[in-house]
């Protein structure tokens, strides 16, 4: 389950290209931030995807990319053209006739081999067409799901979406969010399903989302409520979306005061955290925000899980990400920054009504001074971008530190039993110890 969201210059503050994601995934998922240069392989060169080695291509591009660590692909990323694609599970009809390119092997193919939203969709239909689609998606189990994805470029962004070998994509107007469910029904820009002989008009048109969609499966993740919340609050604030609108989007649960984790059978919250319900095993483990002005492109991230406990980083192409320690796994991980904020985000879940409305708002102040300042530093050299993103990291990170030494005070307590009791088969798993 995820949700993403794009906005395009009509729209934003700035008049630049927003999109923005939360990857959810299995709880202990661990995801990792990492930054792949721009790269020339030699004639011949293949690449390993999740389930299938298929040829490279000549040249790669640089991408800053969320990825779950057992996953060949990512969650979202941008490359230096200013690409930037979210992808969400979606459910069809359609079977899976064996193993081939998956959602997550798609976007990182995107990211690495295409300069704009057009190329993408391209490429999608071409590796369908080739390879098909299928194979395990899941860390821990076995589960077949298609793609869905808003791939954005510096001047707009396309909903593109898929079922097996069939694909549609529309053009976005204004802004668009997609969830774990169809959006494109007879009012696609393109489609697979186009066969030249349909007249045009939406009436006999060939409706993608109602051939290929499985409704159980989309009502059952929540997806049509969360893409609802979202759609409805990119409108709300159209006009002047700003990263900061993004990111508090990326933390939204509706407009109750006594929200609480717990609350809900189904996944209906667009920050979504994990709860002692079948449908609700996931959480939100990782998010990026991507800014793209013309040639001027970077992103915001968070590179843990939680984001309304985690704080928005910078990171510019042409510029190192911090060390993030190795690549994280399923259990906890000696150095891996995300296992290290891991405790941090168990501990304010824990408490989560007393803890996380204050610290949410000491995180947004640290925020708001790197969003201020980025202004000026994202016009400068290589080297004051580095030096800024160094800064900003180490910031957050002392903060989140004095964050966790002050719960570690407190004994590790939850009050909920079905929570207490999921939390714990959690950390049990992980191998993480919270006393």
């Amino acid at each position: 389950m995820c949700d993403t969201f794009v906005a395009l210059p009509g729209v934003t503050a700035t008049g630049g290209v927003l999109l923005a994601k939360n990857a959810d995934t299995e709880v202990n998922e661990a995801q990792h931030v990492l930054k792949l240069p721009r790269r020339r392989h030699p004639s011949g060169a293949q690449v390993r995807l999740t389930h299938l080695v298929i040829p490279q291509a000549a040249e790669t591009y640089e991408v800053i990319l969320d990825k779950s660590f057992w996953l060949y692909g990512g969650e979202i990323g941008v490359n230096e053209h200013g690409v930037a694609i979210g992808n969400e599970a979606v459910f069809s009809n359609l079977a899976s006739k064996g193993d081939g390119v998956i959602l997550i092997d798609l976007l990182r193919l995107m990211l690495e081999r295409c300069r704009d939203r057009h190329e993408a969709a391209a490429l999608v239909a071409d590796m369908l067409k080739t390879y098909g689609q299928g194979g395990n998606c899941e860390m821990r189990g076995n589960s077949h799901f298609d793609g869905s994805f808003i791939v954005a470029d510096r001047t707009g962004a396309i909903v593109l979406e898929t079922a097996g070998p069939e694909w549609s994509w529309r053009e976005v107007k204004d802004f668009a969010s997609i969830s774990n469910g169809y959006t494109i029904h007879a009012d696609w820009t393109r489609s697979s399903l186009d066969k030249g002989d349909s007249v045009r008009g939406d009436s006999v048109r060939p409706d993608f989302g109602a051939l290929v969609g499985d409704r159980d499966k989309t009502f059952a993740c929540g997806a049509p409520e969360r893409q609802a919340a979202s759609q409805g609050y990119l409108a709300r604030h159209a006009g002047h979306i700003s990263v900061r609108t993004m990111a508090d989007l990326l933390r939204y649960t509706g407009e109750e005061a006594d929200y609480h984790p717990v609350d809900g059978d189904r996944p209906t919250r667009v920050c979504m955290h994990a709860a002692p319900h079948d449908a609700r095993l996931w959480q939100a483990t990782g998010a990026l925000i991507a800014d793209t002005r013309g040639d001027d492109v970077m992103a915001w991230v968070t590179a843990t899980s939680g984001p309304d406990v985690s704080i928005f980083k910078p990171a510019f192409f042409g510029a190192d990400l911090p060390d993030l320690g190795p690549m994280p796994r399923e259990t906890d991980t000696p150095g891996a920054y995300w296992w290290r904020h891991e405790r941090l985000h168990r501990r304010a879940m824990a408490d989560y009504s007393a803890v996380v409305p204050e610290m949410r708002k000491a995180f947004e102040a640290i925020e708001d001074g790197f969003l201020a300042a980025s202004e000026t530093v994202r016009k400068g050299s290589a080297a004051e971008k580095a030096a800024f993103v160094a800064e900003c990291w180490r910031v957050a990170d002392e903060a989140e530190a004095r964050w966790l030494e002050r719960l570690e005070a407190k004994s590790y307590s939850i009050a909920h039993e079905g929570y207490r009791a999921m939390w714990s088969r959690f950390n049990d798993a992980a191998s993480l110890e919270l006393a």
